[in-house]
């Protein structure tokens, strides 16, 4: 039996309305793989690409005051080699196109780095340098690290998570540091808790001193004893002594 004419086209109709984004990608005359790819490593002007891939396909936006998806995007990873140093890093990005109006043709408008996938290729963690750095950022600025010293009543041995390092540049790095500390929690209990923390280092324009910015990269309670508020408050705490007279193995009673 034959399918009548007209059901086709009620079946072809609904089609371009429930997806109109395949149509519409397929009618875009996005850049080729080739072409892309040209574009991109082009826009690495101080370095030499060595290896290049895409890690996703096209991504289409719209930004406010157009009524049509004016930008293309397609993530590529890239390794590179400093023309300069010869350092090799890996990175990943964005190549982007954009266009005028539905009709134009795709133009090539920039290569956007994701900053935090820089990763200097060979670089060697030095985990007792580390360690200090961490320290020393936990000593000046313990507030950033902790929270309501108040509450703070010993701060165990710390780790470098292992794996955790990224050098990507001189002047840039992370790292991910762990530890068990003694708190006070919701003004009633004494608690054990291990931390994870997140750190950016930058190295100031001096070329000697380091700044920090540090985030939670997870946590969880180890062991709970409730206690009156009197003699959480009598306990001595970080705000009153400070980082260095409570950090390290614990003394035992």
């Amino acid at each position: 039996m034959k399918t009548p004419k007209n059901i086709k086209s009620i079946v072809l109709g609904l089609f371009l309305t429930l997806v109109p984004g395949v149509v519409s990608g397929m009618a875009q005359s996005l850049p080729t793989d080739s072409r892309t790819m040209t574009d991109a490593r082009s826009a690495i002007k101080t370095a030499t690409v060595e290896k290049a891939e895409f890690t996703s396909e096209w991504k289409l936006e719209r930004e406010r005051g157009y009524t049509f998806s004016n930008l293309a995007k397609r993530a590529i990873k890239m390794v590179v080699r400093d023309n300069a140093s010869g350092q090799k890093r890996s990175f990943e990005g964005l190549a982007i196109y954009q266009r005028g109006s539905a009709s134009d043709a795709w133009r090539w408008s920039r290569f956007f780095t994701y900053e935090n996938s820089i990763q200097m290729i060979g670089a060697v963690e030095n985990t007792a340098e580390l360690e200090q750095m961490t320290l020393d950022g936990m000593q000046a600025r313990p507030t950033e690290w902790f929270g309501d010293l108040t509450g703070i009543f010993w701060v165990h041995p710390i780790k470098i998570v292992p794996g955790s390092f990224q050098k990507r540049s001189e002047r840039n790095m992370s790292w991910k540091v762990e530890f068990e500390l003694t708190r006070r929690w919701d003004h009633k209990f004494l608690v054990e808790r291990s931390q994870v923390k997140a750190v950016d280092a930058y190295l100031g324009q001096d070329g000697k001193t380091w700044t920090f910015s540090v985030g939670s990269d997870g946590e969880k309670e180890l062991n709970r004893v409730e206690r009156s508020p009197s003699e959480l408050d009598a306990t001595p705490n970080m705000e009153k002594l400070g980082f260095r007279a409570l950090y390290g193995a614990k003394p035992t009673k």
